[in-house]
């Protein structure tokens, strides 16, 4: 790497924090776009360098290599230097391992969850036990919570991925508690000449899957891009009995420059998706996560609000439970799925619009105009067993963010500070009709050894029986226009809810000396609210509320460069966020705390660029705390809890030759939820394993809360680690090995069933040429067993970890056909 480049990039990625241009190799799409002056690179808070294009376009290859990327991923090259931890995946690296899954990215980061979450669609990875928020080209992708419910992430509309550990930063603004984030780069038009590949995957347990990318010049001036992506089966979803994904998805993007000053990027996508996630398994115990022996016994009963037993299937309270009359312990096979039946099933359509414009004043000054419209509209029906749906028949976001990028510089005395800054305004609108419901899901008290039926629920509670629970608010509402399906008032979720926000940021870098610089930024968020009970709900449980709140956000950072191989950096951000509600919305029950929970994150790192730039290793620590509100039943207790992390990171990176590299990373996380203090501690529908309740005549499922203590992390590994051997020969064979690796995890408070450390080993062979290529698969190859909890770290389904886990696939095989034109 020549050292002019290695200089911008440096003062680039500190300042971004994760931007388009935080890495040291580009793609030849990219480079054609810059050569254009595309505007899609400063869709991200960046630098200006005048020089900067000509510095990075003299350092890139003449006929880069068919499949996108130049002679090295951004990835393998070492990690950019900046004030937060990043890794920058570029498109050879999600093709490395036929990414379509977001705990995949556990292959390049470390300290991603592996998850289903309960059976929930899952639409960002999970970070550190927090949700990764999840962008599009700097903009918010505005339908989730808890990495849940949103649409699902489709990862062949990207060009390259930017995952960055800690708060989002001043300029992209927060979502909610979040342990990092992942920002998009959608592909982007060829200028150069027409050229696109269609590809076909399939492989065992329904592997099935398809993709058409194609684009080139209109004219001098205006270029494009399509893509078509279908598939009818996924082994993460194929392999569980009676679940299934089915996917099309159709993209655009367009490039105009019509004058040499200005340019406009427009991209759209559509996507219908058809799913029924897994759920996996109930009645977690030690024995079923060691011998995969399952504890049998039908439904029995339950229990009234005065502690009553009654035989056969019914409704019980929240704090009785309910009653099995439990059987010996059985062999089950792991692909059976709570979720098998025809009758649950979850749809999604999602359509998004995005057009960047920028204007270029002068050499040392532009505006960024990043607009993005957005549609989404899904329902989730799992009625068998866990009585649980969810509606968002319409929801509507538009968002639209002005920035001014520009430097300059300054004398203080005899000394020379240049100067960068990006400011500016966004505005957003959002509007939507959420139906969430219901509160009971008694998941222990059915048998997975016998067929669920379409009668295995727990009855619907009317009015008149939640009266006599004494909540009203625990009434089972149909949903307008969704026979058979129901949902709850007061239950923090159902609304029907539009806001508006205003956000004027500003971010400002000092280059004190050659060897340092600082940061500053600051960004406030007005939100203005109006929220009530969705349509359909019944006057006596109707609520509406206004609210109108100020966000505040503070960041300042530090990079000293002592030597041209070794750089360090100490970042700080003090702000507040929202927590949304299921769809990224607010209900009329939140009260004034929903809107200013307090989140403050601290790292210092050291980065080193060693053995002739070959050898790249990355150090840093942090520390994290933040606050969301308690899962709450229906009109239940309100309280408000703490996590605090802190832990340390290693990645390092090693090209001894041009075409081999080495990836490692690991990761150390202490991470806990602090209830000192607060009135209760947390929920948790069962806070013992089946087994104890089998032999003390304990209660299934009573739904209670704990005591207010200190607790560490469930579901969640404290040791990560990964790695990544990638080899290609100039005769086009290659390889790539990588392996995965976390930690045992307790499934919930009381910290008596684990799941043991685990490893995944995994490969690809491959051979490609200008025309074609041709890739093998292999994962899991040594055929470990392994399970993901229901939900991990801070995430709210974690509650349910003692209902749900979830045997994780065994030895499979995939393939890829590739064809080049």
């Amino acid at each position: 790497m020549k050292a002019p480049l290695r200089v911008v990039l440096t003062s680039v990625v500190f300042l971004a924090s994760g931007s388009f241009f935080s890495s040291p190799f580009l793609y030849p799409q990219v480079l054609e776009n810059l050569k254009k002056s595309s505007p899609l690179a400063s869709t991200l808070p960046e630098e200006i360098v005048p020089e900067y294009l000509d510095s990075l376009l003299a350092d890139q290859p003449e006929n880069p290599s068919q499949d996108g990327d130049s002679t090295a991923s951004s990835d393998q090259t070492g990690i950019a230097p900046g004030t937060q931890s990043i890794k920058i995946l570029s498109q050879s690296s999600l093709k490395n391992i036929n990414f379509q899954n977001v705990n995949e990215l556990s292959a390049y980061q470390v300290g991603i969850n592996q998850t289903q979450i309960t059976g929930s669609p899952q639409a960002e990875p999970i970070l550190r036990g927090l949700p990764a928020t999840r962008y599009r080209n700097g903009i918010l992708v505005g339908f989730s919570r808890d990495a849940q419910y949103g649409p699902l992430l489709n990862p062949n509309m990207d060009e390259n991925m930017d995952m960055v550990m800690g708060p989002s930063n001043i300029i992209f603004g927060p979502q909610e508690l979040a342990g990092g984030y992942l920002n998009e780069i959608t592909k982007l038009p060829y200028f150069d000449q027409f050229k696109g590949e269609a590809s076909y995957t399939v492989g065992m347990y329904g592997t099935n899957f398809w993709n058409l990318d194609l684009g080139g010049p209109i004219k001098n001036n205006l270029a494009y891009r399509l893509d078509y992506f279908g598939q009818d089966g996924s082994s993460y979803y194929n392999y569980y009995y009676g679940s299934y994904l089915r996917r099309e998805s159709g993209f655009i993007a367009l490039s105009y420059q019509p004058y040499e000053n200005f340019s406009i990027d427009y991209n759209a996508e559509i996507d219908s998706n058809s799913l029924n996630p897994p759920a996996g398994l109930n009645r977690p115990t030690q024995q079923l996560i060691n011998n995969r022996l399952y504890l049998t016994g039908p439904f029995a009963g339950w229990y009234d609000q005065n502690g009553i037993f009654h035989s056969g299937i019914g409704t019980s309270p929240p704090g009785e439970g309910y009653a099995v009359n439990w059987g010996p312990l059985v062999s089950i096979d792991p692909r059976t799925n709570l979720l098998n039946n025809p009758i649950n099933s979850t749809e999604q359509l999602y359509a998004v619009s995005q057009l960047i414009e920028t204007l270029k004043i002068s050499s040392n000054f532009k505006i960024v105009n990043n607009s993005m419209f957005e549609y989404y509209s899904t329902f989730i029906d799992q009625m068998i067993p866990g009585d649980f749906w969810s509606v968002l028949p319409a929801g509507y976001n538009f968002d639209d963010r002005m920035e001014c990028l520009g430097n300059f510089s300054t004398s203080l005395g005899n000394l020379s500070i240049d100067n960068n800054f990006d400011g500016g305004v966004e505005i957003r609108y959002y509007s939507d009709r959420e139906y969430s419901g219901v509160w009971h899901s008694p998941i222990n008290t059915w048998d997975l050894t016998k067929p669920l039926l379409d009668n295995d629920f727990s009855p619907l509670v009317s009015y008149s029986q939640a009266l006599l629970f004494s909540n009203p608010y625990l009434t089972d509402i149909p949903v307008p226009g969704y026979p058979g399906f129901y949902f709850n008032s007061h239950n923090f979720l159902s609304t029907a809810s539009t806001f508006y926000k205003l956000s004027p940021f500003y971010q400002h870098k000092m280059d004190l000396t050659k060897k340092l610089n600082i940061v500053v930024g600051a960004r406030s968020d007005l939100y203005i609210v109006h929220a009530s009970s969705p349509p359909g709900t019944p006057a006596p449980l109707f609520l509406e509320n206004n609210m109108t709140a100020i966000l505040p956000q503070v960041y300042t950072g530090v990079v000293y460069d002592p030597f041209s191989w070794m750089n360090t950096h100490f970042s700080y951000f003090f702000g507040q966020n929202p927590f949304p509600s299921a769809y990224g919305s607010f209900a009329p029950d939140f009260t004034a705390t929903y809107y200013h929970l307090t989140n403050q994150y601290f790292e210092i790192g050291t980065n080193f660029t060693l053995y002739k730039d070959k050898l790249s290793v990355s150090v840093s620590g942090f520390y994290q705390d933040g606050f969301i509100p308690a899962y709450v039943l229906p009109e239940g207790s309100v309280a408000t809890t703490q996590a605090y992390l802190k832990g340390g990171q290693l990645q390092a990176t090693w090209n001894p030759i041009h075409n081999l590299s080495l990836n490692a990373g690991y990761a150390f996380i202490d991470a806990h939820e602090n209830w000192t203090g607060s009135p209760i501690g947390p929920f948790t529908t069962q806070p013992y394993p089946s087994n104890v309740a089998k032999q003390l005549g304990l209660h299934v499922d009573p739904y209670v809360f704990l005591a207010p203590l200190d607790y560490p992390f469930i579901g969640f590994p404290r040791n990560y680690g990964n790695a990544t051997l990638s080899y290609q020969s100039k005769k086009g064979y290659g390889f790539s090995l990588w392996a995965i690796i976390q930690s045992g995890q307790f499934l919930n408070y009381d910290y008596t069933v684990r799941i043991p450390t685990w490893y995944t080993l995994n490969a690809r062979l491959f051979y490609t040429t200008s025309k074609w290529e041709i890739s093998l698969y292999f994962y899991n190859l040594t055929d470990e067993k392994y399970w993901a909890a229901g939900a991990p770290g801070f995430i709210s389904a974690r509650s349910f970890n003692y209902d749900f886990i979830t045997p994780q696939l065994p030895f499979w095989i995939q393939g890829t056909l590739r064809i080049f034109f």
